[in-house]
């Protein structure tokens, strides 16, 4: 079993404006790995996690469910991560208004389809301490609830 974390915004310019994608992706990989190691999970089969995190206008932090995001033909289990940005009037790293390329509720039809977590975007002097705490969360929670890949459940005693 391999892993990918990957990127996308519903925001315009900025990824990679003040964290890089690139190192959130490479040490993310190696956690998700180590879980997967150390758990007795890297050698269940050959298909391939990938973590998809979003970054949108929102909430709350919102980690898709097992209910959708497997594609058993390319062998691919997606997880989404939606990571809410702030405004710029709320905290001084935030985004501009016009950036939001959706508004607020974009996601509140679909929370049934998520696990929510609350953020606490006050406790963070910059982006990138505020993002790799979110994606930190959201993966350890995934790993917590479980998924199916492959029809094997990954569940990790051990994070």
């Amino acid at each position: 079993m391999e892993s990918r974390i990957v990127h996308s915004s519903l925001l315009s310019n900025f990824l990679n404006v003040d964290f890089s994608t690139r190192q959130l992706s490479a040490q993310f990989k190696t956690l998700v790995d180590s879980i997967l190691l150390k758990n007795g999970l890297s050698t269940k089969n050959d298909w391939l996690i990938v973590f998809r995190v979003v970054y949108n206008n929102g909430r709350q932090l919102l980690i898709s469910k097992n209910r959708f995001g497997t594609f058993y033909s390319d062998r691919i289990k997606e997880i989404q991560i939606v990571i809410p940005i702030p405004s710029i009037q709320g905290v001084p790293w935030g985004v501009k208004d016009n950036q939001y390329i959706y508004g607020p509720d974009h996601y509140q039809t679909l929370l049934k389809n998520f696990w929510v977590e609350e953020v606490h975007v006050l406790q963070f002097n910059i982006r990138a301490d505020y993002i790799y705490d979110c994606l930190r969360r959201a993966i350890e929670r995934a790993f917590f609830e479980g998924f199916t890949v492959g029809g094997v459940k990954i569940v990790a005693k051990s994070i």
